[in-house]
């Protein structure tokens, strides 16, 4: 009896443990159930609108799965982009030509020449790759009318996804700030994009990483770029990351086996996609290609500026899905743009190859970089690299301040001065626009130079490895970087 009494007791759980998990995880339920009340409430103005980024996706998913003329069942103008659509960049018969000029097989070039993105299985969304058809088809699950709601529903979970892998294998103070991250600086767009489910799977591209999973790491990182093409800059940090920790032979194909896995779940999608529809799967490259400077972003903001100091007036016009400028020196500044990037990703590549920064921050860096001097700076791009924030800076205090300051001022910008006025076009025109989203935009910059400069001056091998991280599921643990 005595031996049995021991076993038992060996293998009960104090009463105050328990007692403290489960204040914790009521904590935790209750946090989650104020972050999706409050996100759902900010993208509830949209619901029901056929205007919306959501109805969008709706047309996008029936035109996939009943063709094109499914279509002309909803309110007018609804799926007009789809219907009678225009900025049309790439289209079968112009990729049939090129293929004929670079003398490639007759049968393939008939092909291509002979399909039609009208059919169901082959009207891809000319904005997104093929595996956004699978977001976009969550919310068909429920009726057509309540299409919107559904999918609001669809990204709750995906923000409950993040904030349960941040609490589990970060720390449960980097699930509050994310948490506090999505409701200030995503109020308005968390639940009316699917910018969500990518986020979600470069998160988990790093906790795989981290963990020296790779190829599941870049499995992950190839479904994100599968879904939006933004999480391939991504590779070359992975990829440093990986062949930094390798200690195998340069010729042992288990060392090329993660990069690999990437190549070919990119591949063989695209190769799916190509099949399906060929303008469906090379459309979204020069539809991002030919994107003028949209007016959030930072090169839109120092257009601006030198329009004040040349007194040379901007113009405006709706293309291409947003809100864009046009001006002398539009040109001017998106060469300075790209110089920036490059310079940008070369300097974070360098800190990461001499062990200045870990994989998380480098990758965190690598997404600033491509914000900052990007044409596009779209509200629903802080989704991006919230979990991220949330990941390196945890509950540092000038991590929460500076980032919600940053995510404020979005917020502000969208909804609230974009509903200033009910016409589009003079939404740049209004006193606090340009002087608030310049505000942000060198707000972010100075977030970016100040996380460069203080990791370029930190010692090598300062930082936490991948080991100690691993291990700090729910125990407090100092950030990875400090501002």
């Amino acid at each position: 009896m005595d031996v049995k009494t021991k076993e038992v007791r060996s293998t009960a759980v104090a009463p105050g443990t328990l007692r403290g998990n489960g204040v914790k995880y009521l904590l935790d339920a209750c946090i989650v159930l104020v972050m999706c009340s409050l996100l759902y409430y900010g993208a509830s103005w949209q619901i029901f609108k056929p205007f919306t980024d959501a109805a969008k996706y709706q047309c996008y998913g029936v035109a996939f799965w009943k063709g094109v003329d499914a279509l002309r069942t909803f309110p007018d103008n609804q799926c007009r982009f789809i219907l009678h659509r225009s900025n049309i960049t790439v289209t079968n018969a112009s990729i049939a030509k090129k293929m004929e000029q670079y003398h490639l097989p007759q049968p393939l070039v008939s092909y291509v020449a002979s399909r039609s993105s009208a059919y169901r299985f082959h009207a891809l969304p000319y904005e997104y790759p093929l595996l956004t058809i699978i977001p976009f088809s969550m919310g068909l699950l429920a009726p057509s009318r309540w299409y919107q709601v559904a999918f609001a529903l669809w990204m709750a979970l995906f923000a409950l996804l993040i904030y349960v892998a941040l609490a589990r294998y970060r720390s449960r103070r980097a699930a509050m700030a994310f948490a506090l991250y999505l409701v200030v600086g995503c109020w308005a767009t968390a639940f009316g994009r699917f910018d969500l489910v990518q986020s979600a799977l470069t998160l988990f591209a790093v906790m795989f990483a981290v963990r020296k999973r790779w190829t599941w790491g870049f499995v992950m990182l190839a479904l994100a770029t599968l879904l939006k093409f933004y999480p391939v800059v991504l590779v070359v940090s992975f990829f440093i990351a990986q062949q930094m920790e390798s200690s195998l032979s340069w010729k042992s194909w288990r060392r090329w086996q993660p990069l690999a896995a990437f190549v070919a779940v990119c591949a063989v999608v695209m190769v799916v996609s190509f099949i399906l529809s060929p303008e469906g799967t090379l459309g979204p490259l020069g539809y991002f290609g030919n994107r003028p400077v949209q007016v959030e972003s930072f090169s839109a903001s120092l257009m601006w500026l030198t329009s004040l100091i040349v007194h040379k007036p901007l113009t405006y016009a709706f293309t291409f899905g947003s809100l864009n400028t046009f001006g002398p020196l539009g040109s001017k500044v998106g060469i300075f743009g790209t110089l920036l990037l490059g310079a940008g990703l070369l300097f974070t590549y360098w800190l990461q190859w001499k062990r200045k920064i870990d994989l998380a921050t480098a990758s965190l860096l690598t997404l600033l970089i491509l914000m900052v001097t990007g044409k596009v700076f779209s509200p629903q791009y802080l989704i991006w690299v919230a979990p991220l924030v949330a990941y390196v800076g945890e509950a540092d205090y000038r991590w929460l301040i500076s980032w919600s300051v940053i995510g404020g001022l979005t917020t502000w910008i969208y909804p609230y001065i974009y509903n200033m006025t009910k016409a589009l076009l003079k939404v740049p025109y209004l006193p606090l626009f340009f002087p608030v989203t310049t505000v942000r935009n060198f707000l972010l910059l100075g977030f970016v130079v100040i996380l460069l400069i203080y990791c370029a001056r930190r010692k090598p091998n300062v930082v936490a490895s991948s080991e100690d991280v691993a291990s700090s599921q729910d125990v407090a643990v100092a950030p990875h970087t400090s501002i």
